[in-house]
């Protein structure tokens, strides 16, 4: 009887083990391929240099090669890597040359972290894999194969969603003399899409002088 319950008891724990590790798998479950995204883009050398084409390798994974292979950081110095960076991302990409994706720059690699976290909690069927069991935490696999790929639909919908100004749901309210009253909008010059505000700015007065912007605003 003894042995039964000993027995039981490290079958319970293997069981808990193997329940927890399935639990732990890295990454939100993001597929550019899942998505219709297939081919890497990036710049070389210049920010003027043209941009050069590379059909994705999804078998090679950089993650998952190496002496210690990690997901969250991708060690160049191991030929492995850097061997399954390039296969991946294309030739010189994994080299000290200067590298620009397609897509969203490295000054902003946090939104679209953000933007992986927000469909994997609110949208999964938005990522296009096996979402099952991850931990919810963007590889830097996945986080650039957003970046080289410009899977501009993904963050763009999470900007709309989640972001003030960029959809007229989520206005920003400003008081701005140099825009017209009102709700309108404009292009965003980073990132290139519609900016949706609400002026305050009352107009001007039919004689002079006129107030000064600062007391232009309603409710001021």
């Amino acid at each position: 009887m003894k042995n039964r319950v000993v027995l039981g008891l490290a079958l319970s724990t293997l069981a808990l083990a193997g329940a927890a590790y399935a639990q732990s798998r890295p990454g939100v479950g993001y597929d550019p391929q899942a998505r219709g995204l297939t081919v890497s883009r990036y710049q070389l050398d210049s920010l003027n240099s043209s941009f050069l084409s590379h059909g994705i390798d999804f078998t090679a994974r950089p993650d998952e090669v190496g002496a210690s292979p990690n997901a969250y950081y991708l060690n160049f110095g191991d030929p492995a890597v850097a061997a399954a960076f390039e296969r991946r991302w294309g030739p010189l990409t994994a080299t000290e040359h200067f590298k620009r994706w397609q897509g969203p720059g490295n000054e902003v690699k946090f939104i679209l972290h953000d933007a992986l976290v927000w469909a994997f909690n609110r949208h999964p069927e938005m990522l296009g894999g096996d979402t099952a069991s991850r931990n919810g935490e963007p590889t830097e696999v996945e986080l650039i194969d957003i970046q080289a790929t410009n899977d501009r639909a993904l963050w763009l919908a999470y900007f709309q969603s989640e972001l003030p100004g960029y959809s007229p749901e989520h206005r920003v309210t400003v008081c701005d003399a140099s825009l017209p009253a009102g709700d309108g909008d404009y292009t965003e010059p980073f990132w290139g899409i519609p900016y949706y505000y609400h002026n305050k700015i009352q107009p001007p007065v039919p004689f002079s002088p006129q107030l000064p912007a600062g007391l232009r605003c309603a409710g001021n």
